[in-house]
């Protein structure tokens, strides 16, 4: 005998495409709740990052404009600034000097 269940919620937002009502308050509630428990990593300034980028990279090294303004904005994960430092070959502590091991981390061990 075949399952029969409820086409709603979701499920029938994610693998059926239904966007009634009640598979839209479903798929809220579910993203609300992942962002909720979701690991939030410590920011740190990018001002330093952008200009070490926009001098040692004649192409940017594959990072936009468009993200490096939203960095300066809202500062930049600190896993990211690690990533984009280490893809150019350098430390992150050779561009954000004392600032990189002064991060306050949130959350941590009591």
């Amino acid at each position: 005998m075949a399952k029969t269940g409820n086409p709603h919620g979701i499920s029938g937002y994610k693998r059926r495409g239904c966007r009634c009502a009640v598979c839209e308050a479903a798929y809220q509630k579910y993203n609300a709740d992942r962002r909720k428990y979701r690991h939030k990593a410590p920011r740190i300034k990018a001002d330093l990052l952008v200009a070490f980028i926009t001098e040692n990279d004649s192409h940017v090294g594959g990072t936009s404009k468009a993200m490096m303004e939203r960095w300066l904005r809202d500062g930049v994960d600190l896993y990211v600034a690690d990533a984009a430092c280490v893809k150019r070959g350098v430390h992150p502590y050779e561009v954000f000097g004392d600032a990189w091991w002064n991060v306050p981390i949130e959350g941590g061990d009591d």
